[in-house]
């Protein structure tokens, strides 16, 4: 009885200093914006009123992959480099890295993709969209990893009447932190998608080599407890080589079924320099829906052999 007067009396004393401020923060909610976002029934968790789609969560969460001309070599590769993403009241700048390792020579290879830290602010408008609860609307987070399985299937090489086939099976981790914010989706993904690529040389000519190559195939991502989005997933790329530089546009995206910003389609260009065993590469994307706008992405990758390398 006593500590619940002392608990009134402070409260009153509290009240007379600064009345405004007693009322302040008895009407503080942090979570107000969400609630009215989203308008909360007062019963129902918070997870279930965020939308799994590339449309309604940060860049990093459901992008359209990175296509990569399907031809396995011996070699290893080590890529690192950094993503800006922009859209009016949208800002994401992350760090990113890829790792390949040749499991089985020039036949079956393993890659990780990485994007290990983001850092991120929306504008009101877009965290409502969002449905992000966080009112700062900024902040930093951990991405997830794509593990993917590779399988060299023919070599344009060894049958010129064929192009190099490579089959493709890649899994999405839970690495990737802060759900509550729409930065990452908490829940598992596939891809299974089949790669078809054509190198015609052209020995002597400023332009001394044309790549063309594509994919198509399933993308499927858990969307809650009892429901999955199952997409279909494609690229058409072409890579013009002339002597050490290569210039890649491309077309890619995927479309979702359930229709609530799943349906991501966008345009990529980029230009490389190959120096000996390292190719530097800026590159931008513009997205046309459902994803950040513009994207601009600088890095170096580096391809070693394994077997070859000095003792």
């Amino acid at each position: 009885m006593f500590k619940r007067f002392l608990t009134v009396l402070v409260s009153a004393l509290a009240f007379f200093v600064n009345p405004m401020g007693h009322f302040e923060l008895m009407a503080q909610d942090p979570y107000a914006h969400w609630k009215a976002a989203v308008n909360w029934d007062g019963v129902t968790s918070w997870e279930n009123y965020m939308i799994r789609s590339s449309g309604r969560m940060g860049p990093n969460a459901l992008p359209v992959p990175i296509s990569r001309y399907p031809l396995l070599e011996n070699n290893w590769e080590i890529e690192n480099g950094l993503e800006f993403h922009r859209a009016t009241g949208d800002v994401t700048n992350n760090l990113f890295h890829y790792l390949s390792i040749p499991m089985a020579k020039n036949r079956v290879s393993l890659a990780l993709s990485y994007r290990s830290v983001e850092w991120y602010s929306m504008s009101p408008e877009v965290r409502d969209h969002r449905r992000a609860r966080d009112a700062s609307g900024s902040g930093k987070g951990e991405g997830d990893v794509w593990i993917t399985s590779a399988f060299q299937l023919v070599r344009q090489k060894n049958s010129p009447n064929w192009p190099d086939l490579q089959l493709q099976v890649t899994v999405k981790t839970t690495a990737g932190k802060n759900f509550e914010n729409a930065r990452h989706t908490n829940s598992p993904g596939y891809i299974f998608d089949l790669h078809a690529g054509r190198t015609i040389q052209r020995e002597g000519r400023w332009l001394n080599k044309l790549q063309f190559f594509g994919q198509a195939g399933l993308f499927v991502w858990q969307e809650g407890i009892n429901s999955q989005n199952d997409a279909f997933n494609y690229a058409i790329n072409m890579t013009l080589h002339a002597k050490n530089w290569t210039l890649s546009p491309a077309l890619a995206g995927y479309t979702g079924w359930i229709q609530n910003g799943d349906r991501p389609v966008v345009a990529r260009l980029q230009l490389g320099r190959q120096q000996d065993a390292f190719h530097a590469f800026m590159g931008y994307q513009y997205a046309f829906r459902d994803l950040t706008t513009h994207m601009l992405r600088f890095g170096l990758n580096y391809q070693f052999n394994w077997s070859k390398w000095p003792a």
